[in-house]
């Protein structure tokens, strides 16, 4: 049946897609209303929509609220939407910890025990809801410790795009393993380099490019690493089109797993904070990799990026560019890096996809 959209309860159950003046539904048939879903509605100026007779609760349409139990499962999931991130990020700071402190014994000749490195990193990769922390690992970075603190989001990063592309758990498990063994190689680079506080001179930079080789020379006789990446972490520095490191390879002789590692290496690196730079929102990062990354990396792997760090979901709570805070409404499948959010303080709608100047910030 046709009903008002001012008449909607939540809890009504959409019998239709609507398309409002998208190419894709703003929302797909059999979605339970909430009261996000009927803001989007009326700021897209949708006047009717059909919907079932009986709500998500199994009541009649019409009933004036929804059952004490399916209040309380709304207040219990709000809850753990907010819940604090600190397991999280205390597993993170014990494995960026003792990465830093093996780092000092590789520099000092000490071989690369990946035993013990898969024991710090694997309480990362199991925990729930391990997808949200992607959006603030930038924020966990520590200028001074850059590379511990790369490495450990690097290797998560990657576990988490494996996830994206299909992978099983195990594959995922030997990329994320790949990812933080990348830049093993920077122990042997001097340490004016790796504690510089300005941009690199052509010398410097050249040196940098030898530490993929040295990563995989670390690695290349270990039983604990498939070959694949391997082969991966000596190639997470080259592009399809030609113009990486350290041989220039083109094309299909890349494979797809160092680009993986590239690709989370790349995020982490512009997202986070340097000695010579600041923090870059993920948003804006994303939105730079997509219209830069056309010939350097195969598509699947940006998508599997873009399904990360996009599409966020109606009720995400964010900040925007300018300082105002909002609320998600509706996140468009061609343009998952600016939704139509809700301002906080106005209860302006912004659909960010035409406010080009206005970006997505970071997560709250």
């Amino acid at each position: 049946m046709k009903v008002k959209v001012e008449d909607l309860h939540e809890g009504c159950i959409i019998a239709e897609n609507i398309m409002g003046l998208t190419n894709h539904p703003i929302m797909t048939k059999n979605t339970p209303v909430t009261a996000l879903h009927i803001e989007l509605l009326q700021a897209f100026q949708i006047d009717y929509v059909a919907v079932h007779s009986k709500k998500e609760d199994g009541s009649l349409f019409g009933a004036e609220a929804l059952d004490e139990a399916s209040i309380k499962e709304e207040r219990e999931v709000r809850l753990l939407s907010s819940s604090p991130r600190s397991e999280f990020e205390r597993q993170y700071q014990e494995a960026a910890t003792f990465y830093k402190k093996e780092f000092s014994n590789w520099q000092s000749g000490s071989k690369v025990d990946i035993v013990k490195l898969k024991q710090a990193l694997i309480p990362l990769l199991t925990g729930s809801r391990i997808e949200e922390h992607s959006y603030y690992l930038h924020e966990l970075c520590e200028a001074n410790d850059y590379i511990a603190h790369h490495s450990i989001a690097v290797g998560v990063l990657c576990h988490l795009l494996g996830r994206k592309m299909g992978y099983d758990e195990g594959l995922c498990t030997q990329l994320a393993l790949a990812g933080v063994l990348a830049d093993v190689g920077m122990a042997k680079m001097p340490i004016s380099i790796l504690q510089k506080s300005t941009g690199l001179e052509r010398e410097e930079a050249i040196e940098i490019r030898k530490h993929s080789i040295f990563s995989y020379q670390y690695i290349m006789d270990t039983p604990f690493l498939k070959k694949e990446m391997k082969k991966a972490i000596y190639q997470h520095h080259e592009r399809l089109d030609g113009s990486g490191y350290p041989i220039g390879e083109k094309g299909s002789a890349i494979s797809l797993f160092s680009q993986i590692i590239a690709i989370a290496d790349m995020y982490h690196a512009m997202t986070s904070e340097r000695l010579y730079k600041k923090q870059q929102s993920p948003f804006k990062t994303l939105e730079i990799i997509m219209e830069d990354s056309f010939g350097k990396f195969d598509l699947v792997v940006v998508k599997a990026l873009q399904d990360l760090i996009g599409n966020l979901t109606p009720g995400t709570k964010v900040q925007l560019s300018d300082g105002q805070k909002a609320e998600v409404i509706y996140t468009p499948p061609a343009d998952v890096t600016r939704p139509v959010v809700k301002t906080a303080e106005m209860g302006e709608i912004l659909d960010l996809s035409r406010q080009r100047k206005l970006f997505i910030d970071r997560i709250l």
